[in-house]
């Protein structure tokens, strides 16, 4: 078979960018920036175009009709997460994001959902505030925003283990597909009941919000409630995670940053926020599909090739960010690529922004002096969690006081 022009050459021809992770993936993809604005690479026993500058990567994202999110994620999340949001497109995605838009509103965000936010925070930091040591990863970033999506969904939180376990293994059938099918059985039968409870009583609660909503004289079905929730649920818990481990991560390895973020808390702590979205998203490497043929932005890319948007080299693009490898939380950037941008950018974008907020500032506040455990410094680095997409460090072992 005659291989497509562009994807007769790999540029990178011994490292598979949908499973494996390399120890220094920014260096990698600086190398191959600097050669030209996409790469060809191994992507699953096949040939993808990986996009590494800011200006493909955020024109890809905003077009949908080349890049559909149906192509990619009716593979790889439909199977386990069923019809969501991501497998949609045109009319009907715009119709259903209408539906469940309004509880993620900046106003709705700030008036009902930050309130909640610091007691639980506190709460965690209070089970190990005393020990004057802790690995944050485990008993902090992976914990608080679980409890805070259980939190807003109204769940009758009585096994936090059981709810870490879901929020982990939703997002896996690409690597563990039994786990991932077991996960969505489990979450099925614990959610159905409780929709059913809220569509005769609501309360103040998502799925209340959700079991309610009324858009062009369309309510959502119980299978399509339950689908949102199989999405937000691991979506708003992981890559928040993983995006607050990025910025503890950048901090506790930059100790003249955290300086500048702890002498003006106020001023600073939404600086680091963005500025660690920057250095090192959550989903580094999205994975998209191109249907059709087409000729883009100056690439013939064949059909049915898979297209990798770097977004973490997207913001290590030195034509947009000056010293651009250089975490410095007084860069005042805004980088929005972090939640995507077009139609199916992030739809809780601001909610991801008031809980790291919430949470760093509570992390500053409790723990006098925090900084990395003496031999911490290789755990701390941020790789690969799940595929090379999502991204975050695997320990934060910290000490205090």
């Amino acid at each position: 078979m005659t291989i497509p022009p562009i994807l007769d050459q790999l540029d990178v021809p011994d490292l598979d960018f949908a499973f494996q992770d390399t120890p220094d993936l920014h260096h990698l993809l600086a190398e191959l920036r600097a050669r030209k604005p996409y790469a060809v690479v191994p992507f699953a026993g096949t040939r993808a175009v990986l996009l590494l500058t800011h200006d493909l990567v955020s024109a890809a994202l905003k077009d949908e009709q080349t890049f559909p999110a149906p192509a990619m994620y009716s593979l790889t999340t439909e199977p386990v997460l069923g019809r969501t949001l991501q497998c949609m497109t045109g009319d009907e995605h715009r119709l259903h994001r209408a539906i469940v838009s309004p509880p993620f509103r900046r106003s709705l965000v700030t008036g009902w959902i930050e309130p909640l936010l610091e007691p639980f925070a506190h709460t965690l930091i209070d089970r190990f505030d005393a020990a004057g040591h802790t690995d944050l990863v485990a008993e902090f970033t992976t914990r608080y925003p679980v409890l805070v999506i259980g939190k807003l969904l109204g769940l009758p939180v009585g096994d936090e283990a059981t709810l870490l376990r879901w929020a982990h293994d939703l997002f896996y059938f690409p690597l563990d597909p039994p786990a991932a099918q077991r996960a969505s059985r489990e979450f099925a039968d614990y959610v159905l009941p409780i929709i059913a409870a809220r569509r005769r009583d609501p309360g103040d609660d998502l799925i209340s919000r959700l079991v309610t909503e009324v858009v062009d004289d369309t309510t959502l079905s119980d299978e399509q409630v339950l689908a949102f929730l199989r999405l937000l649920f691991p979506a708003g818990a992981d890559t928040t995670m993983l995006a607050l481990g990025n910025t503890l991560s950048a901090l506790l390895t930059h100790p003249d940053q955290l300086a500048i973020l702890r002498a003006d808390p106020a001023e600073n702590v939404q600086w680091a926020i963005w500025e660690g979205l920057r250095w090192e998203p959550p989903v580094g490497l999205l994975p998209r599909a191109c249907p059709a043929a087409t000729h883009w932005q100056g690439l013939d890319i064949p059909a049915m090739t898979p297209v990798i948007f770097a977004i973490n080299a997207a913001h290590r693009d030195p034509t947009k960010y000056p010293d651009p490898h250089h975490f410095d939380l007084t860069r005042r950037a805004t980088t929005m690529l972090s939640f995507g941008q077009g139609p199916h950018s992030c739809l809780g974008s601001w909610l991801a922004l008031a809980e790291l907020r919430t949470g760093l500032r509570a992390l500053l506040d409790r723990l006098p002096d925090l900084r990395l455990a003496e031999h911490a410094a290789a755990d701390a680095t941020v790789t690969s969690q799940v595929g090379t997409a999502l991204r975050g460090p695997t320990a934060l072992r910290v000490e205090w006081g």
